[in-house]
């Protein structure tokens, strides 16, 4: 439970009883009561850990969250069974919120809402150095390092960086690298050279030829021939194709 009450009030009654206050707070003082939830308390802490950490499996958890009522709950509660805790998506990047615990009562379900506060972190990856658009990333270019949820910016990549990772814009050191920063680079280029295999019958013929467009291994792409022919071929390496018509 939580109770709020405005400053001035409680700055008043303590300075008359000759008790000097400095108020650093934003015009509201929040007192909150931690209870064990008639004896609830633990089930649901528990039942909300797991719920968020199989929703965000790569979310650090330091400790067990502080979970509190965002209501009076009710004067039967003790014969609430839990079932189980429902988190909004966008609360699964903050270090408090709301979410909702579901009970059985007799032959019914009833919703109650509860709030949390925990301390919870994630690993981002951070700019080593100044790093100028079309760089190649490589792993001496960023570290990871452990970040405050409440600190991670919008769409920073939170698992790993792939391969082949190319900057599109400028990012500064210190500076958390998101999605946006970079795209990844194919692994062929548009122009390079590769053998195109054309498969007649039982022969296999090989043609030189060229690629119309960026491409993966596995991808289905143009190709154009010596004699500017241009026909659809499958990537089988990064030397190989094998045309399909």
């Amino acid at each position: 439970m939580q109770y709020s009450i405005n400053s001035n009030v409680l700055v008043s009654a303590l300075t008359d009883r000759n008790v000097t206050v400095i108020d650093s707070s934003d015009g509201v003082v929040i007192f909150k009561h931690n209870c064990t939830l008639m004896g609830k308390a633990d089930a649901i802490e528990d039942a909300f850990l797991k719920k968020f950490q199989e929703a965000s499996p790569s979310v650090l958890i330091d400790e067990k969250p502080r979970i509190s009522t965002k209501s009076s709950l009710p004067a039967d509660f003790k014969r609430y069974q839990l079932v189980d805790v429902h988190i909004p998506e966008n609360t699964l990047k903050k270090n408090s919120g709301s979410f909702v615990a579901i009970f059985k009562v007799g032959n019914r379900e009833k919703k109650l809402y509860f709030s949390y506060e925990m301390n919870a972190k994630m690993l981002v990856f951070k700019a080593k150095r100044n790093l100028l658009n079309g760089k190649i990333l490589t792993n001496d270019d960023y570290e990871s390092i452990w970040m405050s949820l409440e600190g991670i910016p919008s769409r920073a990549v939170l698992n790993e960086i792939p391969q082949n990772a190319m900057t599109k814009t400028s990012i500064k050191e210190g500076q958390v690298i998101a999605d946006y920063h970079f795209d990844v680079r194919k692994t062929l280029s548009k122009k390079d050279s590769i053998r195109a295999l054309l498969k007649e019958g039982g022969l296999v013929i090989e043609v030189p030829a060229t690629l119309v467009e960026d491409a993966d291994i596995g991808d289905v792409v143009k190709i154009k021939t010596e004699q500017g022919k241009i026909l659809n071929a499958k990537i089988l390496s990064s030397k190989e194709a094998v045309i399909l018509e």
